[in-house]
C-alpha cells in the first residue's frame, strides 16, 4: 500500500488570497459603475467645477486693472483661488460625498449587503475593496478635473501675464491639496454610511459635519478657530492659502496636512472595522 502526501506550496495561501481580493475589486468596480447616476454625477459636477473656476478667472482677468498695484504685483493668491474656488470645493465634496454614501448605504437599503456578506464572509475584505475602488475613481477624477481647472484658469489669466505655472514655488503643493480632497470626501461619507446605514441620515450628517459646521465656525475666537482647524475644509483652505489677510489664530501647514491624514485614516478604519462588529 503506497501512501502519498501533498507538499504545501510556499506562498500558495497568499496567492489565493490575492486572487480572491482581485475578484472582490472586480465585483465592486462593476457595482460602482452599474448605476447611471454615478457617471452623470461625475460629469455634471466636473462641468460645474470648471464653470465656477473659469468664471472666477475670467472675472479677475476682466477686472485686473481695478486691482491695487500691490495686488497686481503679487497675484498668486488670487490666481490660486481662481484655480479651485470655495464654491468648486463645495460642489466636489457634495458630488463625491454622495457617491461614497451610495456605495455603502445603497446595499443596505436594498438588502444586498446581506447577500454580499453571505457570499463573502470576509466583511473587512469586502469593505476594503469598496474603499480601493472609490479611492481610485475619486483620485483620478480629482486629478483630471482639478488639474484641468488649474491649467484652464491660468491660461485665461496668463493672457494678462498673471497666470501661474505648476512649477512656481508652492503651486504644486496647493494643487495637490485640492486633488487629495477628492478621495477624502467619499471616504468620510462611507464611514458615516457604515455607522448610520440610512441614506438621508448619512447625507445629512455628512453635509452638516463636513461642510456646514466648518463654514459657520468663526475664526475670531480661539475655541472656534481650533475647532475649525480640525476640519478638512479649513485644512484645505490653509494649505491652498485661500484665506486672504492675517488670521487671528494662525496654524502651520503641517498641521493642516495632519488633519487631512487623520480624517482619512479614521474613516478607513471605521469603514472596515464597524462591519465586522455589527449584525447585518
Amino acid at each position: 500500500m503506497t501512501g502519498s502526501t501533498t507538499a504545501a506550496v510556499p506562498g500558495s495561501a497568499n496567492t489565493g488570497a490575492l486572487a480572491s481580493f482581485r475578484d472582490l475589486l472586480a465585483a465592486e468596480w462593476i457595482k460602482f459603475w452599474s448605476l447611471r447616476s454615478t457617471t452623470w454625477t461625475l460629469v455634471m459636477s466636473g462641468v460645474a467645477i470648471l464653470a465656477f473656476n473659469g468664471y472666477a478667472a475670467y472675472g479677475d482677468y476682466a477686472n485686473l486693472e481695478g486691482f491695487s498695484a500691490a495686488a497686481r504685483a503679487d497675484f498668486t493668491r488670487y490666481a490660486m483661488s481662481d484655480a479651485f474656488t470655495p464654491s468648486s470645493f463645495l460642489a466636489l465634496m457634495l458630488a463625491l460625498g454622495a457617491l461614497g454614501v451610495n456605495v455603502v448605504v445603497g446595499e443596505y437599503s436594498t438588502g444586498l449587503i446581506r447577500s454580499t456578506f453571505t457570499a463573502v464572509p470576509a466583511r473587512g475584505a469586502v469593505m476594503a475593496a469598496k474603499l480601493v475602488v472609490v479611492t481610485a475613481v475619486s483620485s483620478s477624477y480629482g486629478l483630471v478635473v482639478i488639474g484641468g481647472s488649474f491649467f484652464a484658469t491660468q491660461a485665461i489669466l496668463d493672457r494678462k501675464d498673471v497666470g501661474l505655472s505648476i512649477t512656481d514655488p508652492g503651486v504644486a503643493e496647493r494643487v495637490l491639496a485640492s486633488v487629495l480632497m477628492a478621495p477624502l470626501a467619499p471616504l468620510v461619507a462611507m464611514a458615516v454610511g457604515v455607522l448610520l446605514r440610512h441614506s438621508i441620515a448619512t447625507i445629512s450628517v455628512f453635509v452638516v459635519a463636513y461642510l456646514l459646521v466648518p463654514i459657520s465656525l468663526s475664526g475670531q475666537t480661539y475655541a472656534t478657530a481650533v475647532l475649525g482647524h480640525l476640519t478638512p475644509y479649513r485644512a484645505w483652505m490653509r494649505i491652498a492659502d485661500i484665506e486672504f489677510g492675517s488670521q487671528p489664530h494662525p496654524w502651520p501647514v503641517s498641521g493642516a496636512w495632519t488633519v487631512c491624514a487623520v480624517w482619512a485614516i479614521v474613516a478607513v478604519i471605521l469603514t472596515v472595522v464597524v462591519v465586522k462588529r455589527r449584525d447585518h
